[in-house]
């Protein structure tokens, strides 16, 4: 159903994304290389990538880099191992299903074994490279007249990884393996941009084609259709004036939405009762997030925030109040500097020189937390 709150897997429970799931299809059509999916969070990159991974059914191993930095605050080659390894074990009935012999190609790999309990790493994969294993499955995949998909889901925490670079490793990828297809989302859009680097003639991605989906919020009439589907699937009937309240309070991020219909269909609570609910139980998660991004300098961040949330946009005003706030005077350089990773984490859109807080949660926290 839509107003399931765990990533979609199937095309028919991806609303509103049809056109992305084709792009998707046709540059794995197209044999294309790398594949960038952008978008704020919330805003349907897992769902839109294991969507596509499990209807268009090429074998793939599925990486979740975010979750690994949120355990261990590090990127090593063996806690991805360990991730690709849980991959395996999970999408075994998947994989025997579309006839990928898994087995085989992880002999290739000298990586992992199956086991009782599914697929373990070796003891010495230390030793393996991870240009290695992708070489590995690119030769399985050219044997099998197929393609292989590598998909690292927040690939922005692969800057995290000490001295491995990942970007020269996916450069050299691109060049040499012509059946392996590499997948990155990341929701820190300008992190994800900042740390791959395409438009730097120095490093090592510059000039390599790749496949760049973005995923923006939906439009008020995306929404209400969102809400209207959803709650039609499950023979609930709502008022048009609280779907138009919730899609004006929820601004079309399709999570939160969401969140809404399934308070209100699943858990039965009133309209002013599931709002609250999603802001109460969503602020949590917003608040933690932001408490990490603004960490560094958190008065003036906060300050930046408390201001654009008030309707402050444009950055001579944001500065000014800043400045008055803080009781300090900020070079030019460095506000602008604040500004830009605020934007570059997705907490605040820049659009004609004017700054909003990009998620309604997000300003709500601002208001009542920070």
């Amino acid at each position: 159903m839509l107003f399931n709150l765990y990533p979609k897997t199937k095309l028919k429970d991806l609303f509103g994304r049809e056109r992305e799931f084709r792009e998707f299809r046709e540059a794995l059509e197209l044999g294309e290389r790398l594949i960038v999916i952008y978008g704020m969070r919330r805003t349907g990159k897992t769902s839109l990538l294991k969507t596509c991974l499990y209807e268009l059914e090429y074998p793939f191993v599925y990486i979740n880099v975010g979750e690994i930095f949120r355990e261990h605050c590090f990127i090593s080659k063996f806690y991805l191992y360990e991730e690709m390894a849980c991959s395996f074990t999970e999408n075994m009935g998947f994989f025997e299903k579309i006839g990928f012999k898994l087995r085989e190609l992880l002999r290739r790999t000298r990586a992992f074994h199956i086991s009782g309990s599914g697929v373990e790493v070796e003891p010495a994969v230390e030793k393996i490279s991870i240009s290695s294993l992708l070489r590995a499955f690119n030769s399985w995949a050219r044997k099998h007249s197929t393609r292989f998909i590598v998909a690292f889901d927040e690939a922005q925490y692969l800057r995290f990884s000490g001295k491995t670079r990942y970007d020269g490793i996916f450069a050299w990828a691109i060049d040499e393996l012509e059946n392996v297809t590499i997948v990155l989302t990341g929701s820190e859009v300008g992190v994800l941009r900042g740390f791959l680097k395409f438009e730097d003639p120095k490093a090592p991605l510059f000039g390599r084609y790749r496949r760049e989906i973005f995923l923006k919020k939906f439009d008020k009439e995306k929404s209400l259709e969102f809400l209207r589907e959803g709650f039609k699937q499950l023979n609930i009937d709502v008022a048009s004036e609280e779907l138009e309240e919730a899609v004006e309070t929820f601004d079309g991020v399709v999570g939160w939405l969401t969140h809404y219909g399934y308070y209100r269909a699943v858990r039965k609570l009133n309209h002013k009762e599931a709002i609250s609910k999603v802001f109460r139980e969503g602020s949590k998660l917003v608040l933690d997030e932001l408490e990490k991004i603004i960490e560094p300098s958190r008065e003036r961040y906060v300050a930046i925030l408390k201001a654009v949330s008030k309707g402050v946009r444009k950055w001579s005003e944001i500065k000014t109040y800043v400045e008055f706030k803080t009781k300090t005077k900020i070079y030019d350089r460095n506000f602008s500097n604040l500004l830009e990773k605020l934007v570059k984490y997705g907490v605040l859109e820049k659009q004609n020189n004017s700054y909003k807080i990009a998620d309604p949660l997000i300003n709500y926290v601002v208001k009542e937390y920070l």
